[in-house]
Parts: structure tokens; C-alpha cells; sequence
């Protein structure tokens, strides 16, 4: 057993998923104190207003920075694994032109019809303007990205959870600061706000700390990338950018909806009730996403040490499928063990940490975490679909998946109420498991066309 662990151990692949799954749990431990943080400061109520907020802008911004930077990673690792000086300079310049020119346009956007928008479906203008704020400054998250890509495209997996830690550290220490001097659901937003110019100053201080490392694996100058950004070709990163946040728009657009539908519905308004049951809501699905944020250790990890080694050999994708049902079976049964293991132990963290007024945060936790059985199996989908060249029919696949989870989300709310919302989000995950065959037909066909293949090459090793 002792000689298993240091055979894993010694797998690069293996020690970059520990090192997210530390920076990972230090993370979602964050967002989980900012979350007993505010629900202890505030109240239900106007927690609930500040989740309501949180979920505009993450609704709102989505598209400026989830599939952005996963398709800015696969374009740099595979430039640097061809060692091709120009392409790297490419990815990360077309990455930060078309993140700044989204973002401009999310902010006008957000500034325009936030208020607007929340004072029609939840009584509350102000909430919108928050959400406005916060877009503003995520402009400083397009920045942040440079720094993702440039770490995680060439695997150095600790000083980018080193760069995650310290910035989850910041975000909660300016939060507690908020909170504590007494400025409310303000005092959040602008806490948030600063925590973003922040952190966009740390990533420039991890960009310039690559530099300084090892040459091989340096980042280009940042001033050479920021020169080549207003002729920068949009094409390669726009393309397969959105194409993979259409296609990530399931997981995580879905879920958002279900917060920002809850505060909405018209029973929970007259009663007064309906922000309260949001923040219930919020503290189940944050509760729930912290669980399978563990799981991006594996995702991240995929990512770059396939198109590494795609950059490097002449091996074709086909060859991979041996690799990634390993990877997606070890990462399932983990996540369902885990989740198992985790129900008993939310009752009490839901209990003691946000009080007694907030017990009905775990039976959303209790639906939301069904979908977490699932997860752990789909972590490979996203690697499969860049590689093998196939985004646009996971895209297809996923707007029709979509389109039936946010009609089970709405016919959910009608019958049920919030616990039928809840039920609901937990099912899109659940859809990820025809990804799954799709590849399984995918590398059986390919097997058949081609023959017995070679040994599949192991990413495992530096």
C-alpha cells in the first residue's frame, strides 16, 4: 500500500490535482465562511438580497470569463508544447481583447437594465445596482485570467493555488472588515469590489514571479503581450471561447436561475419571505458546489497536461480514451463517497454555524447534493470535447439539455414550490451521463476504424 501511494505520488498528474483539491478546499472553506459570515452579520433577509446580487452578476458575467480562459489554456498549453514563442503570445493576447471588450459591454449592459430588471421581478432596485458595481470590477478578473493561463497552461499547479489561497484569503478578510464596521449588504458589495482590484494586482505579482522562474515555462513579457493585443486575431480563442462557455452554460448557468427564480415567485413575496428563502437556498447550493469543487483539481489538471502532451507527440486523440474513462471512473466514485459521507456531517455544519432559523439550508442541501453523484464522472467531458475537435456538438447537446432543465425548473417551482427548484438544478447534472456515452460510442467506433492501438501514453509522468 505504502509503495502504491508513492507510485501516485510520484505522477505529476496525480500531485497537480492534490495541490487544486488544497487550493480548492481552501477556497470553497472561504466561500463558506463568507457565507456563515454574512447570514450571522446580516440576517436571513438580507442575506438574501446580497445572494440575490452575487447571482445577477455571476449570470451576468459568465460569459467574460468561464469559457474564456478554459479555451485560453488548452491554445497556450499546446503553443508551449510546440514551443511556439508567437502562439503563446497570441493566446494570451486575443484572451485579454476579447475578455476586455465583454467586459465593457456586460458593465454598460448591467448599468442600464440592473436596476430596472430587479425592481420588476423582486420589488428592489438597489440589488441590480449592486450587481452593476460588481460587474465593474470584474474587468480586473480578465486581468486575473492572464495569470490562470500562464500557470495552469504549463501545469505549475502550486504557485497557482498559492495565487487562489491568497486571493480567497483577501476576499474574506475584506468581508469580515465590512461586516464588522456595520455597513450592510453595501459595505458586501464594496468589500467584493475591492477584493477584484486586489486580486488583479496579486495575479500581475504572480505573472512577473513566472517570469522569474523557470525559462522554460515562462510566460511571454507582459509588455509584449499588451502590445500585441489591439491587433490581436480573435478568431482562434473567440470561437472555441464561447463555444465552451455555450457548453458549460448547463452546470453552471442552470443552477444561477434557480437562485435568482426563488426571490421571484409571487407566494414567497406576499409573505415576506422571499429573499429569507433565498439565502436558504444559496446556503444549500454553496454548501453543495463546495463539495464538488474538488473535483475541478481533476478538471484543471486534464486540461493542460493533454494538450501538453498533444503538443509534444504524434499521438492522436484516439488513442486517449483508455486515460480519460480511468480518470472519469477514479474522479466518480470518489465524488460519490464523498457525498454520501457528507450529508450527516452538513446537518450539523447548517445547525451550528448559521443557526437554527436557517435548518431549511439543508434540506436544499439535501437535493442540490444528488447531483454531486454525478459530477465526479464528468469531469472529463470538457478535455474530450476541445480535443477531439467536437464543441459544437456538445454545444447543440447542451442547449437542448438546457432547455429541458430550466423547463423541469419552472414546472418544479409551479408544482412544488423551492424544494421543486432544488430537486430540479440537481438533475442537470445528472444529464452530463449522456456526455458520457457519447464518448464511450466515440473511442468503440474509433477503436473499430483503426484497429488495435498502441499503448495509450501515460499523462501521469512529468
Amino acid at each position: 500500500m505504502r509503495q502504491k501511494l508513492k507510485e501516485l505520488h510520484g505522477r505529476k498528474f496525480v500531485r497537480d490535482a492534490l495541490v487544486l483539491w488544497i487550493a480548492t478546499g481552501v477556497q470553497g472553506a472561504s466561500y463558506l465562511g463568507t457565507s456563515v459570515l454574512t447570514k450571522r452579520f446580516l440576517g436571513m433577509h438580507e442575506k438574501g438580497r446580497w445572494d440575490t446580487t452575487r447571482d445577477l452578476y455571476g449570470f451576468a458575467y459568465f460569459f467574460v470569463t468561464m469559457g474564456l480562459v478554459s479555451a485560453a489554456v488548452s491554445r497556450y498549453s499546446e503553443a508551449m508544447g510546440r514551443r511556439d514563442h508567437k502562439a503563446c503570445v497570441s493566446a494570451l493576447a486575443g484572451m485579454l481583447k476579447i475578455g476586455l471588450l465583454a467586459a465593457t459591454l456586460v458593465t454598460v449592459g448591467a448599468y442600464e437594465f440592473g436596476p430596472a430588471i430587479s425592481g420588476h421581478y423582486y420589488d428592489d432596485r438597489e440589488v441590480g445596482h449592486y450587481a452593476a458595481i460588481l460587474c465593474l470590477a470584474g474587468v480586473f478578473e480578465v486581468v486575473r485570467g492572464l495569470t490562470v493561463v500562464a500557470l495552469q497552461g504549463t501545469r505549475q499547479m502550486r504557485e497557482f493555488a498559492w495565487f487562489d489561497i491568497t486571493s480567497s484569503a483577501v476576499r474574506l478578510g475584506l468581508v469580515f472588515f465590512a461586516l464588522l464596521a456595520g455597513y450592510g449588504v453595501p459595505g458586501v458589495v464594496w468589500a467584493f469590489f475591492a477584493h477584484m482590484v486586489v486580486a488583479g494586482g496579486i495575479a500581475l505579482f504572480y505573472y512577473r514571479r513566472a517570469r522569474r522562474g523557470d525559462p522554460r515555462l515562462a510566460p511571454p513579457p507582459l509588455s509584449e503581450v499588451l502590445a500585441a493585443t489591439p491587433r490581436a486575431s480573435m478568431h482562434n480563442i473567440l470561437g472555441i471561447s464561447y463555444l465552451m462557455a455555450l457548453n458549460k452554460g448547463m452546470n453552471s448557468l442552470v443552477p444561477l436561475v434557480g437562485g435568482l427564480l426563488i426571490p421571484a415567485m409571487k407566494t414567497l413575496q406576499s409573505t415576506g419571505e422571499a429573499f429569507s428563502t433565498g439565502a436558504a437556498y444559496r446556503i444549500g447550493y454553496v454548501l453543495a458546489w463546495g463539495l464538488g469543487l474538488a473535483m475541478t483539481g481533476v478538471t484543471q489538471s486534464l486540461l493542460p497536461a493533454l494538450g501538453l502532451k498533444l503538443g509534444k507527440t504524434d499521438t492522436p486523440f484516439d488513442q486517449m480514451g483508455g486515460l480519460l474513462r480511468r480518470v472519469s471512473l477514479t474522479a466518480g466514485f470518489l465524488m460519490v463517497g464523498a457525498t454520501l459521507l457528507s450529508i450527516p456531517v452538513m446537518y450539523f455544519v447548517v445547525r451550528f454555524l448559521y443557526g437554527a432559523d436557517a435548518q431549511e439550508a439543508f434540506r436544499f442541501y439535501c437535493w442540490l447534493t444528488a447531483g454531486n453523484l454525478f459530477i465526479g464522472f464528468t469531469t472529463v467531458i470538457d478535455a474530450f470535447y476541445i480535443y477531439s475537435g467536437r464543441l459544437k456538438f456538445a454545444v447543440r447537446v447542451n442547449f437542448l439539455l438546457a432547455g429541458l432543465a430550466l423547463g423541469g425548473i419552472l414546472l418544479g417551482g409551479k408544482l412544488y414550490g423551492p424544494i421543486g427548484v432544488s430537486a430540479a438544478v440537481a438533475l442537470c447534472d445528472a444529464m452530463g451521463l449522456f456526455h458520457l456515452v457519447y464518448m464511450w460510442l466515440y473511442f468503440r467506433r474509433a477503436k473499430a476504424r483503426n484497429g488495435p492501438s498502441a499503448a495509450t501514453p501515460d499523462l501521469t509522468h512529468d
